[in-house]
């Protein structure tokens, strides 16, 4: 299990990977405490192995023959994703049942197998919980995958670094379970499978006995980024998720939705880590190969990302609401805050309740008239005329003040369909050039829309919310605010008067994204 390799994080910090290197040396020949040095994060946080990385060369005792392994497994039918692998709107790729049948494999010491989404040659991670580790389910994976690192939670991996400081240095004493902080071995000393499993087990234990560890080693550490997958969604962050919903003994009769109350987040839940190696070979008829030979349960990043948006609190209030009187008329302004990433969401509530009821909506006997409008610096504050957000924030304020009974949720961080507001300025240049708003984005290496409204859906569920009639031309809206015991009983049209600046991007958005817009354009345009 001990490689060469150089991590995602050196490839972004060139200048420090050197100097972290050398420090490593320096200090594994001393002995001294040179670990808690702010250049040693470089060696030791890693989020997931670069692509670019050569691959290692496994030393487990991978000439030994896997039948038994294998015979021990028995196949069974494993969820698929549909027969494009096209993600749904939602976010599903294998879909909702794929999560349960994952955890409990993992629960019960098997292998499992994570893609990072729905793309025909998507990577494949096989993940094993450390504390199931055993030699002869190494030797699997030796055979299986390459690059294995032992992925810790941002808590848990700070605690093994700093008890660097205790361990003794270049102890050749192999009746020890290891560690390896190294980032390059040129010769790799061949690894015991039955060490590196005690190894692993060691590391997952309740309380480790880091006196016990030995540096460097034959196991290699990889830090998940703080805030989790919902943070990063990446394949090292994914393992760890995997770790701590193992963890949780609730975590198989989570609710479908989240109702954003107290006690449904995470504190307090934090896995053991999770073994995680890249399958040696990519695709989905990679997994399906695996998943029919061995019965290994499979699902993926991208389901994953949808099951937590729908099962754990994600935003908390800021403060008590408190009136906001405006052009159109008089609202009561609900602050919330996401867990996720800080950011700080506004909803102007018109009801008939008092002002400060936390749940304006909840006694309701009909549905709120609800905008969820995204973020645009440029439209709703400069008035641009190069989109139509302006007109659809102003129009949607008129239409809930004159309804009396709605919400206009407005979500920050959102600005350009999620890329940000130089990204957005940087693709106007290239709209001027000729390229529409999708290819201008791609144009940058963006995603035309990495907006999410699971964040949105639990605030409009703890305003006490239901059912919605929701002001949107976007269909991807419809989807994203299902699924959290939210129902759109009604679509209202989003209606706003084109202009000269602005038909283009309009007709992009209805030809190639889907937006209604039939009652929206007057006909003399002719979109």
């Amino acid at each position: 299990l001990r490689f060469s390799s150089i991590t995602e994080h050196e490839h972004r910090h060139q200048p420090q990977k050197m100097m972290g290197f050398l420090v490593t040396t320096f200090a594994s020949f001393t002995h001294l405490s040179a670990y808690r040095m702010t250049l040693c994060p470089p060696v030791l946080t890693a989020s997931h192995m670069s692509s670019r990385c050569a691959q290692p060369v496994s030393v487990l005792d991978a000439d030994k023959s896997l039948e038994t392994y294998a015979r021990q497994r028995r196949p069974m039918p494993a969820l698929v994703p549909s027969s494009d692998r096209a993600a749904s709107e939602d976010g599903w790729v294998c879909g909702p049942l794929s999560i349960e049948p994952v955890l409990r494999a993992l629960q019960n010491g098997e292998f499992v197998l994570l893609a990072e989404d729905d793309n025909e040659d998507t990577a494949i991670s096989l993940i094993l919980l450390p504390q199931h580790a055993t030699a002869e389910k190494l030797r699997f994976l030796a055979e299986h995958a390459v690059r294995p690192r032992l992925v810790l939670q941002p808590e848990r991996y700070a605690r093994v670094y700093n008890s660097l400081h205790a361990i003794v240095l270049d102890n050749k004493d192999l009746d020890q379970p290891a560690i390896s902080i190294s980032i390059q071995t040129s010769r790799p000393e061949p690894s015991d499978a039955a060490h590196v499993s005690a190894t692993l087990r060691a590391l997952a234990s309740e309380e480790p006995e880091f006196t016990q560890l030995q540096c460097p080693g034959a196991v290699s550490l990889s830090c998940a980024r703080s805030g989790g997958l919902l943070r990063r969604a990446g394949a090292t962050e994914a393992a760890a998720e995997l770790s701590e919903l193992c963890s949780r003994s609730t975590a198989l009769q989570g609710p479908p939705h989240c109702d954003a109350q107290p006690g449904n987040n995470r504190a307090g839940n934090t896995g053991l880590g999770a073994l995680q190696a890249t399958l040696r070979k990519s695709g989905w008829g990679s997994v399906k190969a695996m998943s029919a030979t061995h019965g290994l349960r499979y699902t993926s990043t991208a389901d994953l990302v949808a099951y937590l948006r729908r099962t754990q609190q994600l935003v908390e209030r800021v403060g008590l609401p408190a009136r906001m009187p405006t052009k159109h008329g008089l609202f009561m302004a609900h602050c919330f805050r996401s867990l996720v990433d800080g950011v700080e969401h506004i909803a102007l509530v018109k009801s008939a309740t008092a002002d400060d009821e936390p749940m304006p909506f909840a006694a309701a006997s009909r549905p709120a008239l609800v905008r969820v409008h995204s973020e645009c610096c440029t439209g709703d504050i400069f008035g641009s005329l190069r989109c139509d957000c302006g007109p659809q924030l102003e129009k949607a304020l008129q239409e809930i003040e004159l309804d009396g009974h709605g919400v206009l949720l407005y979500l920050r961080g959102q600005e350009g369909r999620g890329i940000g507001l130089g990204a957005k300025i940087h693709a106007y240049r290239l709209q001027e050039r000729g390229f529409d708003t999708l290819d201008a984005n791609k144009q940058l290496g963006l995603p035309v829309d990495t907006r999410e409204y699971g964040t949105g859906a639990q605030i409009l569920v703890s305003l006490g919310i239901r059912d919605i009639r929701l002001i949107s031309n976007n269909p991807k809206k419809f989807s994203g605010l299902t699924g959290y015991g939210l129902r759109i009983v009604e679509r209202v049209a989003s209606a706003t008067i084109p202009n000269p600046e602005n038909i283009r991007y309009l007709r992009t958005k209805q030809d190639r994204m889907g937006h209604m817009l039939g009652e929206t354009i007057l006909p003399d345009w002719q979109l």
